[in-house]
């Protein structure tokens, strides 16, 4: 996938997210199947309600779901822990705002992103 068609999927990501518009079954069936969290439904809640705050996960594999491909980065924003997509050699994030980055990103891994060591 181009990186101008990736840059649409991202931009149509966020924007779903901020007017909260996003269909909350499909993200607690898809955070689910991510991680057990225990009650995933009050945690896609919360994610939701915080938007970007503390919904980097729940970002990340709606992205992997629109997108069908790609793997999910347990990674690092700076210092902060901090969860992205990854497609081939593109990351893709719609929640670096929430740490005074872009608020969404395509492009390749640079700091500060990067993957945990």
């Amino acid at each position: 996938m181009h990186k101008i068609e990736l840059q649409g999927v991202a931009d149509d990501a966020r924007r779903v997210f901020e007017k909260k518009s996003v269909e909350e079954a499909l993200l607690v069936e898809l955070y689910a199947a991510y991680a057990d969290v225990g009650d995933t439904t009050l945690f896609v809640k919360r994610a939701l309600s915080s938007f970007p705050r503390l919904a980097c996960g729940v970002a990340t594999v709606y992205l992997r779901h629109r997108l069908g491909t790609g793997e999910i980065i347990q990674g690092r924003y700076g210092k902060e822990s901090h969860t992205f997509f990854l497609l081939d050699d593109t990351i893709v994030d719609i929640t670096a705002d929430q740490y005074g980055g872009p608020k969404t990103y395509v492009g390749k891994l640079r700091p500060p992103w990067s993957f945990n060591s």
